[in-house]
């Protein structure tokens, strides 16, 4: 079954249930934006970095410019938020791994199943697993969360 943020509740999850799927093209212009979202206006932020100077980028790591790690993070909870309603998502927990740099030009897959479901301190829980796949199939970034209902 697919779950679904409208209709979900503690007793209609399902181990090995799958979330909906989310897919995400990745551009020069998309990671720009996300410096000049973070910009703090009383100081200059050196442009020189791996994510928005390709010159400076194509020298480093990964040999070109790549997304921010936590632009990926949020990805991973906006394909939560179509399963999950926003206010379980907040109060949980949430850990990613990187695995493979995302690119310009990169699209990516957000993919993610139930892996558990516990009651604990009385408290009802649900482990959820979120893997975004790129049009390679690469696994490029993993993330367990833990959900209360």
């Amino acid at each position: 079954m697919v779950i679904n943020a409208k209709t979900v509740s503690y007793e209609s999850i399902n181990v090995g249930d799958q979330l909906p799927s989310l897919q995400k093209s990745e551009t020069q212009e998309n990671i720009n934006d996300y410096l000049e979202l973070n910009r703090r206006r009383e100081r200059e932020i050196e442009s020189k970095n791996l994510h928005t100077d390709e010159e400076f980028a194509e020298k480093g790591i990964f040999a070109g410019t790549v997304n921010y790690g936590v632009t990926t993070c949020g990805f991973m909870v906006e394909a939560l938020q179509l399963a999950f309603p926003t206010k379980n998502i907040a109060l949980g927990t949430f850990n990613m791994r990187a695995l493979e740099p995302i690119r310009v030009n990169d699209v990516v897959t957000y993919t993610g199943k139930v892996l558990g479901k516990r009651e604990e301190d009385g408290k009802r829980l649900v482990e959820v697993e979120v893997t975004g796949t790129n049009q390679l199939d690469q696994t490029v970034a993993v993330a367990k969360a833990v959900i209360p209902m």
